[in-house]
């Protein structure tokens, strides 16, 4: 492997993919490249940058070794620096149950007994209102293993065929308006397997595409039909301040400047996003879909995650701030430590 990097590529690298994001009509915008794992969190799990042949080559050989690991009983492959392949190959949690077939998730690894559905790690299923497509119809039954990655600037795609130690790998420079790599890796699986039922993908773009564009009215919508009409924040200066996790690993500032308010992730300008009223001492910072996309952010969390919840102590003062950092986890609390008004 000769282009793999775990940080940012030196300022003179050549042939470096330039990172965008995509908005509402389709067209891209360019966004700064992924920083993940440039002395920061993320790196494990992603913070590697390559390209297809190397890639390629990677999975050629993690193919063999899961074959002959698995043939031979072995937890290691004579020539092969990887170990335990088989057992990150192994069912862990079940998907999308009840199945007739194998659907589940390994240590890293979705698996999937065609005929079935794929994707299920990826952008897409929330986008297809009908449910995924099912891959492989009317061909025999056979063993896929795949992974999703996604960052504002990259996503990627994976299908391994164990049996035939075929590998799938596709890259791409753009977070779109759903997970490309993922419709184009299906495309090509199915050809690889000559199904003789194929999906219809720019059918299932078209289609996922249409409901990514409802994210913006749909979240606003939520946030008025719940919003408690007719109350007043206190003064902005109570809620400014350093806030800190429980563990003090992540923090965000809320700072007052010329009677706005804003918070900043984690005290960052280039992460500061203004926050508007909502009701009694919740504020929101929603922004348009096209202006977020163009700040590199991902855009399809709902409305919990666009509220600043703050909460007073006993004597009435602003003492904490709840926030829902992502899709399906509750809310962090975080300590307010140091007064940052301006």
């Amino acid at each position: 492997m000769q282009r793999i990097y775990f940080q940012t590529p030196p300022s003179n690298t050549e042939n470096v993919a330039k990172c965008y994001n995509t908005l509402d009509n389709g067209t891209p915008t360019p966004i700064g490249s992924v920083k993940t794992g440039d002395d920061g969190i993320g790196g494990p799990s992603g913070g590697i940058r390559t390209c297809v042949k190397d890639l390629l080559k990677l999975y050629s050989v993690f193919l063999a070794s899961a074959t002959d690991q698995f043939a031979n009983g072995r937890t290691s492959t004579e020539g092969s620096p990887l170990k335990q392949v088989n057992h990150l190959m192994l069912a862990k949690i079940p998907m999308n149950q009840p199945t007739l077939r194998e659907t589940s998730y390994g240590f890293g690894w979705a698996l999937v007994q065609l005929p079935g559905t794929m994707g299920d790690i990826g952008c897409n299923p929330p986008l297809m209102q009908h449910g995924m497509p099912v891959l492989g119809k009317g061909g025999p039954s056979r063993l896929v293993i795949y992974h999703q990655g996604s960052l504002p600037g990259a996503l990627a795609a994976v299908n391994l065929i164990p049996d035939t130690e075929t590998a799938i790998v596709v890259l791409t420079n753009s977070l779109f308006l759903n997970d490309i790599p993922d419709w184009v890796g299906q495309l090509v699986l199915e050809e690889l397997l000559e199904v003789p039922e194929r999906n219809v993908y720019v059918k299932a773009a078209e289609a996922s595409v249409a409901e990514a564009a409802k994210w913006y009215p749909a979240t606003v919508g939520e946030l008025q039909r719940a919003r408690i009409n007719d109350t007043s924040p206190r003064s902005l200066e109570d809620y400014a301040g350093t806030y800190w996790d429980e563990i003090h690993v992540f923090k965000i500032e809320v700072i007052l400047e010329e009677g706005t308010l804003y918070w900043a992730f984690p005290g960052l300008e280039s992460e500061k996003f203004q926050l508007d009223h909502y009701e009694h001492d919740v504020f929101t910072w929603i922004q348009t879909r096209n202006g977020l996309a163009r700040r590199g952010r991902c855009v399809d969390q709902g409305a919990p995650f666009r509220q600043a919840d703050f909460k007073v102590n006993d004597k009435g003062q602003i003492e904490k701030l709840m926030w829902v950092h992502d899709i399906g986890v509750s809310a962090v609390e975080y300590s307010k430590t140091i007064n940052a008004a301006l």
